[in-house]
């Protein structure tokens, strides 16, 4: 009688350890599965910061442009004097319209 029950109760131990050992091993993975709060706040960063350098306007007609490549508003291309100098955004000539 007192071997069952020394045994009952090393099975009672021993069941409580391995369940309390799994219990512990599903609340880690989970706590690894939850981004915490600073994840949300670097995307939402680099979303704002990405969404502002698309957003830069095109340059209007008459306005200086750089060679940038869509630099000038539609409708428009960028125009250098003979240096390379002095470049503006004016309206796309015929033969440019055909050469696209």
């Amino acid at each position: 009688m007192k071997i069952e029950l020394v045994g009952l109760l090393v099975l009672i131990v021993c069941a409580t350890v391995i369940l309390r050992a799994d219990a512990a091993a599903y609340f880690d993975l989970d706590d690894e599965l939850i981004p915490s709060d600073s994840d949300y706040q670097d995307n939402a960063l680099e979303n704002i910061l990405h969404s502002e350098q698309q957003k830069r306007a095109c340059v209007p007609r008459n306005g200086i442009c750089d060679h940038r490549p869509k630099d000038c508003c539609y409708g428009a291309s960028c125009r250098c004097n003979l240096w390379g100098f002095n470049c503006r955004c004016q309206r796309v000539g015929l033969f440019q319209k055909w050469g696209k």
